[in-house]
């Protein structure tokens, strides 16, 4: 049955208190609109960005062999590019590439998760004409298995460098992925003439494997990005120092009793309003449990490991947000597929949001559902479309195949 709702489920036997009632109402409901219910096969990929200029951000989603967008308000879907590079696209960040005050694309495509060897291509999309013409695709590079892709000034220049995620290290096999070559996590330089090229390239880090996501933030804030990283091994933090060293620490040891997969999969930092903050992941890769970490009670070492909730099936996205406006950051999970334990509830696919419990330590969430069966997750982000300072959710389907927008509203 499918459902969308935002009730409150204290998570049984997972050191989850019960929300009081003051705080179960504060937290806002969520209605939906489907934007799209066939956007291709499979939608890889989701985010938002002013795409025509009127200052609203419009909703652009990856395919197979689409990069498409829907305007706000109306949602009239636009084709970006079709058919314009080699199958399957799979990561999607925006930026203004060129400088010219429109928002451009950098792209992965060519998606091979077990082809090691060859494929795995590194591209940007430059606006030719008007709103419906086709853009450009301008070759940056490629990797096998590229995989993720972010922007954010790791080299501590001022200007954004495009941080690029392969799946796998090359020539290596499953099932032990493990083993063999490490990731090569890629950082691009924009160069001075974007289309022209070439881009500059550095090697990040190479040690590490099956990197399934990343995200690039001032994580120990000095004013410029590091990596945090989810891989085999567990999450890392990966920084370039100000001689052009790069150095990686380990701050969570993932799951290593898995098997056969092992590590962490998503991963996301979000920030309370105590000035504490946590990392939150899915465990193990392409895994079933909702982890987060906290900072080491004890000092040094990695952070404190603890699983919020399981089993999930197949969790494929994890965005921090606050929702509902009280100053702590909400740890939103996409779920992919239908649950196979048949006393789980929610059984999915769907979105769940976990509400810190405001002040509690150890870390306590409550869950709410926003959509229980009505999306298989692949990939979701949070942003304010209407303007009313409200964070909505924007979410693409798998097995689905649908793009919807969850409506944030006041609890009434």
């Amino acid at each position: 049955m499918r459902r969308t709702i935002a009730t409150a489920l204290a998570l049984a036997g997972l050191a989850v208190p019960a929300a009081p009632p003051s705080l179960a109402a504060a937290f806002p409901t969520f209605s939906t609109q489907e934007i799209d219910p066939h956007v291709g096969d499979v939608c890889y990929s989701v985010t938002t960005a002013d795409v025509n200029g009127d200052r609203k951000p419009d909703v652009v989603a990856v395919t197979e062999e689409a990069v498409v967008w829907f305007a706000n308000p109306t949602w009239e879907k636009h084709v970006i590019i079709r058919g314009a590079t080699q199958r399957d696209n799979v990561c999607i960040q925006a930026h203004d590439i060129d400088g010219d005050g429109r928002v451009d694309f950098a792209l992965g495509a060519a998606w091979q998760p077990t082809n090691t060897q060859t494929g795995g291509t590194l591209q940007w999309l430059r606006r030719t004409g008007p709103d419906n013409a086709p853009w450009q695709v301008i070759p940056i590079g490629s990797e096998p298995t590229l995989h993720r892709i972010r922007w954010g000034d790791v080299m501590g220049t001022g200007k954004a460098q495009l941080v690029v995620a392969p799946l796998q290290g090359r020539g290596t096999k499953g099932p032990d992925w493990g083993s063999g070559n490490g990731v090569r996590l890629l950082v691009y330089t924009v160069p001075d003439d974007p289309v022209k090229g070439p881009w500059p390239v550095e090697v990040a880090d190479d040690a590490l494997h099956t990197i399934h996501n990343l995200q690039v933030t001032d994580f120990d804030r000095d004013g410029k990005d590091e990596v945090i990283v989810a891989a085999w091994e567990g999450v890392f933090l990966i920084k370039r120092d100000t001689d052009g060293r790069w150095s990686r620490r380990q701050l969570g040891s993932g799951d290593q009793e898995a098997s056969p997969s092992k590590g962490a999969s998503e991963v996301k930092v979000a920030h309370l309003a105590d000035d504490r903050h946590y990392i939150a992941t899915i465990e193990p890769w392409h895994g079933f449990q909702v982890v987060v970490y906290t900072p080491p009670r004890r000092g040094g070492g990695l952070w404190d490991r603890r699983v919020v909730d399981a089993p999930v099936q197949w969790g494929h996205a994890v965005w921090c947000a606050d929702l509902d406006g009280d100053g702590d950051q909400e740890l939103i999970v996409g779920q992919r597929d239908p649950s196979k334990d048949p006393g789980r509830m929610p059984k999915g696919p769907g979105i769940w949001v976990y509400d810190p419990k405001g002040g509690s330590s150890p870390l306590a969430f409550t869950r709410h559902i926003i959509d229980d069966g009505g999306i298989g997750t692949e990939d979701l982000v949070a942003a304010d479309l209407d303007g009313d300072q409200r964070l909505d959710l924007v979410a693409g389907g798998r097995s689905t195949h649908n793009v919807k927008i969850y409506w944030n509203r006041p609890k009434k």
